[in-house]
């Protein structure tokens, strides 16, 4: 008789009465932001993980993607729009990447959007962030090649090719806010397009490739886009650098070029502080392979030819960087570090005012790899 005594209050309990179905959700993977006629535009990729969850090549008769569009004077408007045209709730916790338009980027409404997501629960920090001037569509449109899966593409995981190939570095929404937040207030995002350069017995197959490194000011938008021809430098200025490649012109050979891969890189700058302003001491140390150079030959020689196009890649990407009056090494952040007293006196909204002449040297330091030590000419340091 106790036992029925319980019964009217296991009525009571609280259960999963309010909690959604899967199957009756659709699954956000992927967002785009234009901004014209006063009006933004949002693109919705929506996947289907039935299609993927069991295999990374899906059934290549099944749709991998649906992309919806919407209009609205002010973004969360173009989403209620959005809303409005789907059968089932959308759900944002597999959002992957969002890729902003020029010309939202150019009037400068992209971080109140990246401040407006960050704030709504279903939202992660780890969103990868792009900028193009192509078709948001096309782009979002475009699946890898070989039939893999859309969750592996370049866009969504773009740190499995970054570990073969280092040149433009991705960036999540998290240190997207902290480059902006930061001197000198400005951030780094990979400007992507798409490109036909592979080819199919069925003709052209379109993929996801990075064509430069566009830079957004806290302040004024978009500062500027620097062309991958001339943004080489980055990947020899910063430690995140997993593998990367140089060319070096080396007419000793029959073969006057050579191709090195560079495996580490760890570069300091050293900010010297003068009554004028504040100049930057820069050494590179790396760690590089090359397979191609012939044993007979001067090492020295070849090391001198390195350390010459090295040093250009890193002075034509800082020089691209002057003429659009961007901080491309974040060199106004290495002040704030490390001498705030110069900072405050020499700052300008956040950033320190920067010339040719600002670099006053710049070294290449060729390194070795000793347990969990690097050992240069000048010393050792912890890998």
């Amino acid at each position: 008789m106790k036992k029925f005594l319980f019964f009217p209050f296991l009525l009571l309990l609280a259960g999963c009465w309010d909690t959604n179905q899967a199957e009756r959700m659709y699954y956000i993977h992927g967002l785009g932001f234009e901004y014209k006629d006063e009006e933004y535009k949002i693109y919705a990729q929506i996947i289907d993980f039935t299609n993927i969850a069991k295999s990374e090549q899906p059934n290549p008769e099944a749709t991998q993607v649906e992309i919806g569009v919407a209009n609205g004077r002010t973004f969360d408007e173009a989403f209620f729009n959005l809303y409005n045209s789907m059968d089932e709730r959308l759900f944002f916790g597999h959002l992957s990447y969002v890729i902003f338009s020029e010309s939202i980027v150019k009037e400068n409404k992209a971080q109140p959007i990246v401040n407006a997501f960050i704030r709504y629960r279903e939202l992660r920090y780890t969103t990868w962030a792009y900028v193009t001037n192509s078709s948001i569509k096309e782009i979002m449109s475009t699946t890898p090649i070989l039939n893999k899966s859309i969750t592996l593409s370049k866009l969504s995981d773009p740190l499995n090719s970054f570990s073969q190939s280092s040149l433009i570095r991705p960036i999540r929404f998290r240190e997207l806010m902290i480059q902006l937040d930061e001197p000198s207030h400005e951030a780094h995002i990979p400007f992507v397009e798409v490109k036909e350069n592979w080819t199919t017995n069925k003709g052209e197959d379109t993929i996801h490739g990075f064509s430069g490194m566009s830079i957004i000011s806290k302040k004024s938008g978009l500062k500027g886009t620097i062309p991958l021809d001339q943004a080489r430098g980055l990947q020899f200025m910063t430690d995140k650098t997993k593998r990367s490649s140089l060319t070096v012109k080396y007419p000793a050979l029959d073969d006057p070029y050579i191709t090195i891969n560079v495996d580490k890189v760890k570069p300091e700058i050293i900010p010297i502080v003068t009554k004028d302003g504040v100049q930057f001491d820069i050494t590179v140390k790396i760690i590089v392979t090359a397979n191609e150079f012939p044993a007979e030959e001067n090492e020295d020689k070849f090391q001198d030819a390195v350390k010459k196009e090295m040093k250009h890649e890193i002075e034509k990407t800082y020089k691209a960087g002057l003429e659009q009056d961007i901080d491309i090494y974040r060199l106004s952040e290495v002040v704030y570090r490390k001498e705030l007293k110069a900072w405050r006196k020499f700052q300008n909204d956040g950033k320190i005012p920067l010339n040719e002449s600002s670099i006053r040297t710049l070294n290449i330091d060729f390194a070795q790899i000793k347990g969990e030590r690097i050992i240069t000419e000048k010393g050792e340091y912890d890998l």
